[in-house]
């Protein structure tokens, strides 16, 4: 059965297992039915450009006998590292890291157009499911692909989906972009849905932004833009997880495994999937 729709899944801060979306992508499957087989999964995993450095700051740290809460400040090096060595301009093998992490979305990109169909990829809906730091990178991509085309280091794409043209279901989840917003206005949106998206899909283009309130890393993003340039959020709020940790800052590590936000993903994903891309002549 031919592939109608890719899904690209990026994960945020910390030190996921390799396989972290692995339950998410089983659970969605399993809803969709044999609509599944229309859909191709891509998981990017860009913690080990970051996580490498901090394993050695850690064992570097550990030769002192002097701190306490151990657990937690490996928790904080590790996650609380990747905003700051992110965006602070840190090189690594004489690049840097912003670019690298940006290359490594590029190229998952890639991939999942490969198995899409590559000659074909280019006019099928992309959906991006993006969680907390995940959503500031993914944001950044899709900004850099409008506004910093002649930077270099940047990760541009070189085909329209790379380039995230197609972009048609962007949800993201537990989401703080907020915190990384410019000091100073205006502060503008990344254009979405992208201006060159195939007319068929564009009346299905949604920006869902998914949040529980008690996740203190989870932000709305509705009205935090000066500038929106067209763009159209929907904050949508939920109880992530399972009580009581549903009713606390933990809830930021349960959206992948709650039912609700399931039914947000599988909701978009029907309805895109609904959607018949128009016959090429030729084809």
């Amino acid at each position: 059965m031919s592939k109608k729709l890719g899904v690209f899944i990026i994960h945020g801060m910390g030190d996921p297992d390799p396989n972290y979306a692995d339950g998410l992508i089983k659970q969605v499957s399993k809803r969709l039915g044999t609509a599944e087989q229309e859909v191709e999964f891509e998981v990017c995993y860009w913690a080990p450009i970051l996580q490498d450095q901090q394993n050695v700051t850690w064992r570097r740290l550990l030769q002192s006998n002097t701190m306490q809460a151990k657990s937690f400040r490996k928790w904080i090096v590790s996650a609380l590292g990747d905003p700051a060595s992110y965006l602070s301009g840190y090189f690594k093998a004489n690049k840097p890291v912003y670019g690298e992490i940006h290359e490594c979305v590029r190229v998952s990109l890639e991939r999942l157009a490969t198995r899409l169909g590559k000659a074909e990829a280019d006019t099928k809906p992309l959906m991006i499911l993006a969680h907390s730091l995940g959503s500031v990178i993914i944001s950044n991509y899709i900004w850099d692909q409008h506004y910093n085309k002649k930077e270099k280091n940047v990760g541009y794409g070189k085909t329209p989906f790379e380039r995230t043209e197609t972009l048609t279901a962007f949800i993201t989840f537990g989401s703080n972009i907020p915190l990384f917003l410019p000091p100073a206005p205006p502060i503008k949106c990344i254009p979405f849905p992208h201006e060159k998206l195939p007319e068929y899909l564009k009346p299905e283009a949604r920006w869902q932004n998914v949040f529980d309130p008690d996740d203190v890393l989870g932000y709305p993003l509705q009205h935090i833009w000066d500038e929106p340039q067209g763009t159209t959020i929907e904050d949508i709020t939920i109880n992530a997880g399972m009580w009581p940790a549903s009713e606390t800052p933990f809830s930021h590590t349960a959206y992948i495994r709650d039912d609700d936000f399931l039914d947000i993903v599988e909701e978009r994903m029907k309805a895109i999937l609904a959607v018949t891309a128009p016959v090429v002549a030729g084809r």
